[in-house]
């Protein structure tokens, strides 16, 4: 009889464990997704016996070649934790950006002990591979916005077969705060807010251009696409007030539109977290320009909310967000769409299912629902 009696693998709101365990199957391999930067492993086991869980590759912090354990990195050959809310081991994954230029290859090793009963091991061989190939797709350029005075970076993806006798639709993707500082790049390596979307139109489906503008802190750190930190900081009276980061995406947008053949009536935008802010805001101010928005962990003004008649609007939110909770943002802003009878759908992920870095991060989700994909391009301006 073996010391385990099931091990389960899970990555952020999978609803099945990723292997099949057998107790005499000692190895497995996997692969996770691009943006995957953590494993939950489930360990049914016998009592008498002690689990250890160790990896062969240090997990490090974005951007930082340091350790944190209060982050719950790991030296290579150390212990992974086990954490009570999860009912599981977290296993991370490197997302320094050294890391994310290459594929992963990492070996979970799993020890059963037992001073009466022996020793017993399990091994998992991850593979993980990198988003460079679909980022190469990608140019970069700068807009300086002589009318709000601010410069805007972005990267622009065109399909390969562009053809200037088409007309193409495009979608905007605005960032969260912590990319504010990052290299412009590392949007397009760490996440799939922007090469979901290209990589669909690479391969023949839903063929769009992608814009990814990135948000320059100009003034202060208080600087984002809305006043949502001032907000938070006390120093405004409302999140949803657009700063000229924001606006000067529109004058961005409207000069691609010359330079390329778009389809006014399929402009869409997603965003995450104060980037959702700023793709409602932008919306707003600019109604019936956009046929749909896709947003992660965000709100939308309650006050303005007839402005977004008629656009198509799926929010992404989950019930454990420690940083914009549901009950301050997403509740108020479905309240006031019902009131107002306007349509819109929504995801809630329950507690513990989104879980790392923590439940804040659902796009590391959503872009993978290929219905949400589907959906938004089927919306277009009425």
């Amino acid at each position: 009889m073996s010391s385990i009696s099931d091990l389960q693998v899970y990555i952020n709101q999978s609803g099945e464990s990723i292997i099949k365990f057998h107790p005499n199957i000692r190895h497995y391999s996997i692969e996770v997704p691009v943006d995957c930067f953590a494993l939950k492993i489930h360990v049914d086991y016998d009592p008498a016996y002690y689990i250890r869980i160790t990896t062969d590759h240090d997990a490090g912090r974005y951007m930082s070649p340091d350790l944190d354990p209060g982050m719950g990195d790991y030296i290579a050959g150390s212990e992974v934790p086990y954490y009570d809310y999860y009912d599981g081991y977290i296993v991370r994954l490197d997302k320094r950006r050294g890391t994310l230029q290459n594929d992963l290859r990492m070996k979970i090793h799993i020890a059963a002990g037992s001073y009466e009963l022996g020793n017993e091991e399990w091994e998992i061989d991850l593979f993980r591979p990198s988003n460079v190939d679909i980022a190469k797709k990608f140019t970069y350029g700068s807009h300086q916005d002589e009318e709000h005075n601010v410069r805007v970076p972005y990267a622009l993806y065109v399909p390969s077969n562009y053809d200037p006798k088409k007309s193409y639709p495009i979608i905007t993707c605005l960032h969260g705060t912590g990319e504010r500082l990052e290299p412009l790049e590392a949007n397009l390596e760490k996440m799939e807010m922007a090469t979901a979307w290209a990589r669909d139109s690479e391969d023949g489906v839903r063929q769009c251009l992608v814009l990814v503008p990135q948000c320059l802190i100009h003034y202060d750190d208080e600087d984002n696409w809305t006043s949502l930190m001032q907000y938070i900081n006390g120093h405004s009276n409302s999140p949803f007030w657009p700063l000229p980061q924001l606006k000067a995406v529109w004058n961005l947008l409207q000069k691609l539109e010359k330079e390329y053949h778009i389809d006014p009536k399929r402009r869409y935008l997603t965003g995450i977290s104060s980037g959702g802010f700023g793709a409602y805001v932008m919306a707003m101010d600019h109604p019936k320009q956009f046929a749909g928005v896709v947003s992660a962990s965000c709100a939308a003004n309650p006050y303005r909310i007839e402005e977004l008649r008629g656009l198509g609007m799926w929010f992404f939110h989950a019930d454990d967000d420690p940083l914009i909770a549901p009950s301050y943002t997403l509740e108020p802003t479905m309240k006031a769409l019902n009131e107002a009878g306007i349509d819109y759908h929504v995801t809630r992920y329950p507690k513990g299912m989104v879980f790392w870095q923590s439940a804040h991060f659902v796009w590391e989700v959503m872009y993978h629902d290929e219905a949400m994909r589907k959906w938004l391009f089927e919306q277009k301006v009425k």
